[in-house]
């Protein structure tokens, strides 16, 4: 599923996930779903980050060892 909604499949995968999705009801639910969350998600990126939340980030990136 993942690949196909990211559109990584060939013009022939393609065509086989569309004829199973018009007659598998549950991956059909699944693909709404994941488009779905990646629209919310889409959304989500586009707002302003709030200026507390961008300062405790940083002070996360700062105590962060992990170089």
């Amino acid at each position: 599923m993942q690949a196909y909604v990211d559109r990584a499949l060939s013009v022939h995968e393609v065509a086989i996930v569309e004829i199973h999705l018009a007659d598998c009801p549950t991956c059909s639910r699944c693909y709404s779903l994941e488009r779905e969350m990646r629209t919310v998600v889409r959304q989500a990126c586009d707002e302003p980050c709030p200026d507390a939340l961008r300062a405790q980030l940083r002070k996360i990136c700062a105590d962060c060892d992990c170089e």
